[in-house]
């Protein structure tokens, strides 16, 4: 009787373990939408996301078939999406301040550009913003269409930029007075556009000062124990190969 109940056991093992496994592939699945990038020439269309409520039914699912396997793991489970879902934010949250702080310079150079050529600024705003990458083409891009749309091209750009920072809002407020004050704009933004690339350049050598941190991770995964296969290892072997039998 044993054998059967053995063999019930561990097709109910297997059974339990594959819905785990596919439940947790569905839990973990992200499904955000990721936003594309409005630049003139290089597009990515991204895969449709699964529905919202997949995340909570997976979720659901792989606590369910970890707790008919161990009482534990039915905690485990929704403590690792929980800390999952919150280091992509995280990770979410430093990549869009990144894309932020490399593409304000680049804004703030086109808009002098354009200024410095004797085109206005809505003329400017309409040319830059198709030429910048996300999120700061993206934001220039909607407050163009709002303006286009009727509304007050000043109010637009400040409601469009202040969600970017306030790097971004200080050259909101710069566009903004020089359309409803006629505050001159080439002088400000030749001072907002030294500030920023000095702010992108801090950036890249924090990033540059992080690569010896970020590679201890391989050195002692990879290149350590590589280097003890290939050195101290034939050493041990030629040493007990010569000790007396």
């Amino acid at each position: 009787m044993d054998g059967p109940h053995r063999a019930e056991r561990m097709v109910t093992a297997l059974v339990v373990g594959g819905l785990a496994a596919g439940a947790m592939v569905l839990a973990l699945r992200p499904t955000n939408p990721v936003s594309r990038s409005p630049g003139p020439a290089r597009t990515r269309h991204q895969l449709a996301p699964w529905p919202a409520w997949s995340r909570s039914a997976g979720l659901a699912l792989a606590a369910l078939a970890a707790g008919l396997l161990s009482p534990p793991l039915a905690l485990a489970v929704p403590a690792i999406a929980m800390a999952r879902r919150h280091l992509g934010s995280l990770r979410a949250r430093r990549t869009h301040v990144r894309l932020v702080t490399r593409g304000l310079p680049d804004a703030v150079d086109l808009l002098l550009l354009g200024s410095s050529a004797g085109l206005s600024l809505p003329l400017a705003h309409a040319m830059v913003a198709p030429r910048l990458t996300s999120p700061v083409g993206e934001a220039l891009a909607l407050a163009d269409r709002d303006a286009a749309a009727g509304r007050p091209r000043a109010d637009a750009i400040v409601d469009a930029l202040t969600p970017l920072g306030e790097r971004a809002l200080a050259l909101a407020h710069l566009l903004a007075d020089h359309l409803r004050y006629g505050v001159p704009l080439a002088p400000g933004l030749e001072r907002l556009g030294l500030e920023l690339r000095l702010d992108r350049r801090r950036a890249a050598e924090q990033e540059a000062r992080r690569v010896p941190v970020r590679l201890l991770g391989p050195l002692v995964t990879c290149t350590l124990p590589a280097f003890a296969l290939l050195t101290v290892v034939p050493l041990l072997v030629a040493s007990l190969r010569a000790l007396p039998t």
